[in-house]
C-alpha cells in the first residue's frame, strides 16, 4: 500500500498489521455500534460556509487550553493499553503529542507509567486521566506519581460506572497479552459504580484543574460546573460504552450553553 495521507488510510493499515484481538480492542463500539457509526456521520452531516477574499496570507490553528499553549485544537484523548499496538505504545504518542506541539492524555490503564511518559517526552504538555476504583489507593498512588511528574490536568472519566458491552471484544475473547500489565488494571479491579458528584470535588481538592470528561447533556454540563469543573469534555467514550446515544458533536451546543463560559 501507498504511503497513508487520511485517517481512513491509516485505519486500513490498523487492519492489516494488528492481530484480531488488537484491532476488535481499538476498532470497536459498544452493543450494535450505532453510535460509532453517529460520531462520524455527525461530522458528515455538518457543511463549511467558506468566505473569501480574506487575507490569508499569515493563518494559524494556535489555540490554549486550560492556560497552555498548543499548535492546533487537537488533543489525544485517553486510549488504555496502547502497547497491544506497537511495542513503545504510549511513549511513542507522547512524543508525537510533543512533535505535534499537543497535549497527550495519560489513561489510568496505560501500559506505562506516569513517571515514564514523562521521561520519553519531558518536554510535552500533558494530562492524567482518572477512574475511580472501589480501592481509592490505586487511584490516589496514580494521581500523586502523575503529579509529582509535571501533569498539569486531572482528566475524570465520568461514563464508566461499568465497561460497555463490547462485542467485537466478546467474539475474539479478547484478553490483555501476558506480557503486558496495566498501570490500573481496568478489567481486573472494580470501578466505584457509587462514583458521585462529590468525588469531582475530591478529586478537585488535589490542586490541580480537573476536566470531566464524558458530559452529553446540559444537566450534568451545569452539574460538572457546580461542583468544580474547570473544562468538560463533551464525549460518548467514542461509542465504546452506552450504545444508542447521541453523536458527541450533537451533544455539544446545549452542552456549551449550559456551561456558559463557566469551564472551558
Amino acid at each position: 500500500m501507498a504511503a497513508p495521507i487520511n485517517v481512513w488510510d491509516y485505519e486500513r493499515l490498523a487492519e492489516e498489521k494488528l492481530d484480531a484481538n488488537a484491532h476488535a480492542y481499538f476498532a470497536g463500539g459498544a452493543g450494535d455500534e450505532v453510535t460509532l457509526r453517529e460520531n462520524v456521520a455527525a461530522f458528515e452531516r455538518r457543511k463549511l460556509r467558506p468566505r473569501v477574499l480574506v487575507d490569508v496570507r499569515t493563518v494559524s490553528a494556535a489555540t490554549t487550553v486550560l492556560g497552555t499553549d498548543i499548535e492546533l485544537p487537537v488533543l489525544i484523548a485517553p486510549v488504555a493499553l496502547q502497547r497491544i499496538a506497537h511495542r513503545d505504545g504510549e511513549l511513542a504518542t507522547a512524543r508525537a503529542a510533543a512533535a505535534a506541539g499537543t497535549i497527550m492524555c495519560l489513561s489510568t490503564a496505560a501500559t506505562v507509567r506516569p513517571a515514564e511518559v514523562a521521561a520519553a517526552a519531558p518536554e510535552a504538555a500533558r494530562w492524567f486521566q482518572v477512574y475511580v476504583f472501589g480501592d481509592r489507593s490505586l487511584t490516589e498512588e496514580l494521581i500523586a506519581e502523575a503529579v509529582e511528574n509535571g501533569f498539569s490536568a486531572l482528566v475524570l472519566t465520568v461514563d464508566v460506572p461499568y465497561l460497555g458491552r463490547r462485542e467485537r471484544d466478546l467474539r475474539v475473547d479478547f484478553k490483555i497479552p501476558e506480557h503486558l500489565t496495566p498501570a490500573g488494571d481496568i478489567f481486573g479491579l472494580g470501578f466505584d459504580a457509587g462514583a458521585s458528584w462529590r468525588d469531582l470535588e475530591w478529586l478537585a481538592g488535589h490542586g490541580g484543574p480537573v476536566v470531566v470528561k464524558g458530559i452529553l447533556t446540559a444537566e450534568d454540563a451545569r452539574l460538572a460546573c457546580e461542583h468544580g469543573a474547570a473544562a468538560v469534555v463533551v464525549s460518548n467514550h467514542g461509542g465504546r460504552q452506552l450504545d444508542g446515544v447521541p453523536a458527541a458533536l450533537d451533544a455539544l451546543e446545549e452542552v456549551v450553553e449550559a456551561v456558559d463560559g463557566r469551564a472551558e
